[in-house]
């Protein structure tokens, strides 16, 4: 059996997100969230952006990453963890929120708070 050792709970979701700036990913969705990252489903062409854009010296993928939530808005910075192919043309991509301001941390809280099982 299996265990998730993640420290927060994660929950499956459906937001449209946008990636990077000017974000325009269309299709782009947020498929699961915590207080630690978020998981997103998406295209080759957003494979392709998180691939290239914003590398550093060492390797380290950072990305804008903007969503609604019932809440409020949100744009944060995350750190690109993996990717896994999904099929041709999907893909799924990890990413560790770089740092929430406590706004932002508690907006997403709230909302794993209600609809963890």
């Amino acid at each position: 059996m299996l265990t998730d050792s993640r420290l927060h709970p994660r929950v499956e979701t459906d937001f449209e997100v946008q990636v990077g700036i000017p974000g325009d990913n269309t299709g782009a969705r947020i498929i699961n969230l915590s207080v630690e990252g978020l998981a997103i489903r998406g295209s080759q062409a957003l494979e392709q952006v998180l691939k290239t854009d914003n590398v550093s010296a060492k390797g380290v993928s950072e990305h804008v990453v903007s969503f609604s939530m019932p809440e409020g808005e949100l744009t944060e910075v995350c750190r690109l963890v993996h990717v896994r192919r999904l099929s041709q043309s999907r893909f799924e991509f990890g990413l560790k929120f770089v740092e929430l301001n406590p706004q932002d941390m508690q907006i997403i809280a709230n909302y794993v708070n209600s609809h963890v099982v």
